[in-house]
C-alpha cells in the first residue's frame, strides 16, 4: 500500500463506519480520514470514535506518513489500523482513552451504480468545485468480533453495520442526515441527506435519500427528479415527505441529544457539528398506482444517526 504524500491543500477525505451490537445496548461511529490543510506542516490524518450512548467522542491525530491506501481497493491504513469493506482492526490508544479490537463484517449492499451514475452523487459527482462529494458504500451488513472502549470489553457479534464516505473540500453550510439499519422488519436501512449546495453565484436544496427494502435500493434524489416537501423542524423531531412517480415516503425522525465531533472547513478539521447515534426514524413508504397510494409498510428505524448543522432557511426548513 503506497504511503500517502502531501498534495492536495485544503481537501478532506473520510469514511464513516456505524456499529451496532445485537442487544442494541452500544451505537459506535469509528471515521477515519485524512486532512490536507495549505501546507504540510497543517495536514494530519485521524481517527475518530464516537461512543452513542455515552456520548464521549475521541479523536486521535496522526503524522501523515503513517496513512497508507491501496490504488485498486478499499483498503486505508493509519499506523497499527486497517480499514477495509471487510472489517476494521483497531489499535488507539493515548494517556487518556484507549479504542482497541477487531471487527469481521459480511457482504454490504452499495448504492447502486451506472456508467452516468457512478454512485449516490449521480452526475453531480462530475461537477467541478463542489464542496463535498457524498458514497454509501454499505447500506447493511453483518458484524463478528468485539471491540474494547476504556476497559469495556463490547461484544459485536451479530451485530449490524453501515459505512459511507465524503471527500472534498468542505461539508456545506447548511444539512439534515439521518440514517438507520435497524428496523423490526429485517434487511430495511435508510439514509438520507439534504443540504443547501452552492451553484455559481447562487445555491440549491440537494438530496440523496436512499431506502434499502426488500433487497432494492429506492432513491429519491435531486438528478432523480424526485420532489422534497420543506423539512419541519423543531427541538424534538424532524419530518419531511419525498416522491416521484412511483413511490414516497413519509419521514418523521425523533431527535436525541449528541455529541461534539470534528468537521472539515477548507480541509481542515477545524469545525464541530453535534451528532446523535439514538435517535429514532419512522417512516411510511408508499407505491403510487393510477394517482392512488398503497402503504407499502411502516416501520421505526432505532440507533438513527441524526445530523442537524446551519441555517435552516438556506434548504428551506422550517422551523417550529
Amino acid at each position: 500500500m503506497p504511503q500517502l504524500k502531501w498534495g492536495k491543500p485544503n481537501q478532506f477525505e473520510g469514511w464513516y463506519f456505524k456499529l451496532v451490537d445485537a442487544p442494541e445496548a452500544n451505537a459506535i461511529a469509528v471515521i477515519p480520514g485524512v486532512s490536507f490543510g495549505p501546507n504540510e506542516a497543517e495536514s494530519h490524518c485521524f481517527i475518530q470514535v464516537l461512543d452513542g450512548r455515552t456520548r464521549q467522542p475521541y479523536y486521535f491525530s496522526f503524522p501523515l506518513d503513517v496513512f497508507n491506501s491501496d490504488d485498486k481497493q478499499f483498503r486505508v491504513r493509519i499506523q497499527d489500523n486497517e480499514f477495509r469493506m471487510d472489517g476494521i482492526d483497531l489499535q488507539l490508544k493515548d494517556d487518556k482513552r484507549e479504542v482497541t479490537g477487531s471487527l469481521q463484517f459480511g457482504e454490504g449492499i452499495p448504492w447502486p451504480v451506472s456508467r452516468f451514475a457512478p454512485g449516490a452523487m449521480g452526475p453531480f459527482r462530475f461537477i467541478p468545485r463542489m464542496q463535498c462529494l457524498h458514497g454509501i458504500l454499505s447500506f447493511d451488513h453483518a458484524i463478528q468480533g468485539t471491540l474494547t472502549i476504556d476497559n469495556r470489553v463490547i461484544d459485536f457479534s451479530e451485530g449490524r453495520g453501515y459505512i459511507e464516505k465524503d471527500w472534498g473540500r468542505e461539508f456545506p453550510s447548511t444539512w439534515i442526515w439521518m440514517q438507520s439499519n435497524h428496523f423490526d422488519t429485517p434487511g430495511i436501512s435508510f439514509t438520507s441527506s439534504i443540504a443547501n449546495i452552492p451553484w455559481l453565484t447562487r445555491s440549491f436544496t440537494g438530496f440523496l435519500i436512499g431506502l434499502l427494502y426488500d433487497g432494492t435500493v429506492y432513491r429519491f434524489t435531486t438528478y432523480t427528479r424526485a420532489k422534497i416537501s420543506p423539512p419541519m423542524v423543531s427541538e424534538d423531531t424532524v419530518t419531511f415527505t419525498v416522491h416521484d412517480k412511483k413511490f414516497s415516503l413519509e419521514v418523521h425522525a425523533q431527535r436525541a441529544p449528541g455529541a461534539s465531533l470534528r468537521s472539515p472547513i477548507e480541509g481542515l478539521m477545524t469545525g464541530r457539528i453535534i451528532e446523535s447515534l439514538d435517535s429514532s426514524i419512522h417512516l411510511k413508504f408508499y407505491s403510487t398506482v393510477n394517482g392512488r397510494k398503497s402503504l407499502v409498510f411502516e416501520d421505526t428505524g432505532r440507533n438513527a444517526g441524526l445530523e442537524i448543522v446551519g441555517d435552516l432557511a438556506n434548504i428551506g426548513a422550517i422551523q417550529i
